[in-house]
């Protein structure tokens, strides 16, 4: 090990720790002290016997001084000392030898009057504290707190004039105060210091008693027995650290994210564009309506953003109503590799290649846990090569680039839409800001790319610290002028894919069912060549219907991707023509409408259930009325032979009459003969009328026969 004069190392085995003070340019011998409180003696080692398996450099721990921040006194002891023993301090190593020393230093005392054991004194603190010149500074931290060494009866210090309590403070007044703190104030209740103080003289400075009453309260003890609120703030504010107290008061995490000290930055250590990109969602600040139905309203929409660290550029975006998951996070990153020309000519929105030129795969993603953790994020790795790193719990502080840009969209993007949500409550009676809703998933989707171009090629972010080289080249704090520098001079970073391959990586793998409707997913029926020319459809028909493995983008269902053999490669499926109804619409929505209109059946299934229960009892009363008309004719008391004997005849006797009754000519409807009347009623009833038909005559006449009755 190639030790220097002044390095600090540690013995592995025992833990000691030594200064090196001295060492010959042969590297034959040298002199360490050890860094404890009692050595105040030089020890002799030989530097070439120390090997690293045994020793460890270690950190030196010296404290920087602020020369200007000295006290005029502490100067002075200093240099005291120091015009004492600098003559001396540099005769190495004749210092550090024990029969050399004493001599050196009796001259010394004789010269300056300082005692030989104060000698030894300074020189360890010296050769300790890295011999230098503030070494002598004195230590004041080590000297008794105030009237600790004092037998005061007392209370010292000016007099109170605020307070009437205060006393000389002993060893169980400090027991209290640190019980008192502990209970109270380091803790997540938050108490103020003011009430910690009262709970103090509550539990340490006051008596129970009773009253006249016979009731227990309590009374507090002598003024002069009660420490003041001061003394209980200054002994705390002695001992008080700020780091410690917000972690107790506020919880690790909140310290974390907002009290802890801000040194770094985002974007330290970055070679270029495309080094790391910054992802994660939020709930967009205004309320939307279906597509499908415009009086429908379907609540707020995700909004995901994946930005460039390096530029602070949006390299990709979705807007959806997917909550927080694969799904949204696939069609971010989905869009942030895809081509932005093409993208924004889906909206109806034209730009060209330069004002969005961003269609790479970062070199590592920094998420929020959640969707970066899930199973579907193992690909990215795998595939594309790209490293994933995800922020702790609730240190959003970490992705302070991405949260940042939340705030700007949720400025400009979302202020001025109708259906934004306000924070203002409320008035009773008033209108509710969520009926101002008019903009479908589209339409918003389309102002949000506006945004994101105007930020991307406008916004100056007068707080982006420039490195040296920027501020060289002049390059303006603008996320394209970043980019395009960072492409120039920070080159090697941006990846490109197939567009294809980056789809099948990030889409999500479900399985659909080959039914003889077609290849059913989500309710949604598709098709394609493979499956016509093989038959699919057919055999689910004959035989039975059997899944498949698909993927699908669920921003637009007018296709997914069924795998057709065992090395993955996919073929494309298409809507059938029935259900064009779905192309180019959203999983979400089509989702939603599904569930609507599974809600509308439900309601018309209970409508038609109470029809139909009516349905039952109108039946029933008209089986009842017949049941009750038959009682009351002759032909019950008839036999059943007699009954089932005319069945034709009657028949025909209940046609000719219907016959009658649903005449377009009728001018007039006789009455004719009932099933079962006599042969001497219908005789009554025939002759009454002027005319009977030749039909009826005939009948008439057959029964006549068969009865035996003569004309």
């Amino acid at each position: 090990m190639d030790l220097s004069v002044n390095e600090v190392v540690v013995e592995l085995s025992t833990g000691e720790v030594f200064r090196v003070l001295w060492k010959a340019y042969d590297n034959s011998s040298g002199y360490w002290i050890r860094l404890d409180e009692k050595t105040r003696i030089p020890e002799q080692f030989n530097p070439s016997a120390i090997a690293n398996i045994d020793y460890e450099v270690i950190e030196d721990k010296i404290e920087l001084v602020d020369e200007s921040a000295l006290s005029d006194s502490r100067k002075k002891h200093r240099d005291k000392i120091w015009n004492a023993l600098s003559n001396i301090l540099t005769r190495e190593p004749e210092i550090y030898e024990k029969k050399a020393r004493r001599p050196i230093l009796l001259e010394v005392q004789h010269k300056t009057g300082i005692s030989e054991s104060n000698l030894y004194k300074y020189l360890a603190k010296y050769w300790k504290k890295g011999k230098t010149k503030n070494a002598f500074l004195p230590d004041f931290s080590k000297r008794g707190a105030r009237g600790t060494s004092r037998n005061q009866s007392k209370k010292i210090g000016r007099p109170s004039k605020n307070t009437v309590f205060g006393k000389v403070l002993t060893k169980t007044d400090k027991s209290h105060f640190e019980k008192a703190v502990k209970r109270y104030f380091l803790n997540r209740n938050e108490y103020t210091f003011q009430a910690t103080y009262e709970l103090l003289v509550r539990d340490f400075y006051s008596v129970k008693i009773l009253d006249e009453g016979e009731n227990e309260r309590l009374q507090l003890l002598p003024s002069d027995e009660i420490p003041s609120f001061g003394q209980f703030y200054y002994w705390y504010s002695k001992r008080k650290d700020i780091t410690a107290e917000a972690k107790k008061r506020k919880g690790e995490i909140k310290f974390e994210l907002t009290g802890r000290s801000v040194l770094g930055k985002s974007d330290y250590g970055l070679m270029g564009p495309g080094s790391k990109y910054q992802v994660d969602a939020t709930v967009g600040d205004v309320y939307l309506v279906s597509q499908f139905d415009r009086s429908s309203i379907i609540g707020r929409p995700v909004m995901y953003f994946v930005i460039d660290v390096f530029s602070r550029m949006v390299v990709g975006l979705y807007i959806g109503l997917e909550g927080p998951s694969w799904l949204g996070m696939m069609m971010a990153l989905s869009n942030a590799t895809c081509d932005k020309v093409k993208f924004c000519a889906e909206y109806g929105i034209e730009i060209n290649k330069d004002e969005w030129p961003c269609h790479h795969v970062p070199v590592t993603i920094l998420g929020d846990r959640g969707e970066l953790m899930s199973k579907n994020a193992d690909s990215l790795a795998s595939v594309l090569g790209i490293r994933i790193e995800n922020a702790p719990p609730y240190r959003a502080d970490l992705k302070g680039v991405i949260e940042q840009h939340f705030r700007t969209i949720n400025i400009n993007a979302t202020m001025f839409l109708p259906g934004r949500v306000k924070n203002t409550v409320k008035e009773r009676g008033g209108k509710d800001y969520r009926l101002d809703a008019k903009l479908d998933i589209r339409q918003l989707t389309q102002i949000v790319i506006k945004c994101v171009m105007f930020y991307n090629n406008h916004r100056y972010m007068n707080y982006f610290e420039k490195t040296e080289n920027m501020i060289a080249d002049n390059v303006e704090a603008i996320p394209i002028k970043l980019w395009e520098w960072g492409v120039q001079y920070r080159s090697g970073i941006l990846r490109s894919f197939p567009e294809e391959q980056i789809k099948l990586v990030l889409m999500p793998l479900e399985r659909a069912s080959v039914t003889s409707k077609g290849i059913c997913f989500k309710g949604i029926y598709y098709t394609c060549d493979r499956a016509t020319k093989e038959q699919w459809f057919e055999r689910a028909r004959s035989k039975k219907s059997w899944k498949i493995e698909i993927r699908y983008d669920p921003r637009d269902m007018s296709h997914i991707y069924v795998e057709v053999a065992p090395d993955s490669s996919f073929e494309l499926c298409h809507l059938l023509d029935w259900g064009d109804k779905y192309a180019g619409k959203y999983l979400d929505e089509i989702i939603f409408e599904q569930e609507r209109e599974k809600n509308k059946r439900k309601m018309l299934q209970i409508n038609e259930l109470e029809a139909k229960i009516n349905l039952k009892k109108e039946i029933d009363d008209v089986i009842a009325e017949a049941e009750e008309s038959k009682k009351q004719t002759t032909s019950s008391s008839k036999s059943k032979a007699y009954q089932l004997s005319g069945i034709r005849n009657n028949r025909r006797i209940e046609k000719e009459t219907i016959r009658k009754q649903e005449s377009f000519t009728k001018d007039e409807i006789s009455d004719a003969p009932t099933p079962n009347t006599s042969l001497s009623e219908s005789s009554d009833i025939t002759s009454d009328k002027e005319y009977v038909s030749p039909t009826s005559q005939m009948i008439m006449r057959k029964l006549k026969e068969r009865s035996g009755i003569s004309e």
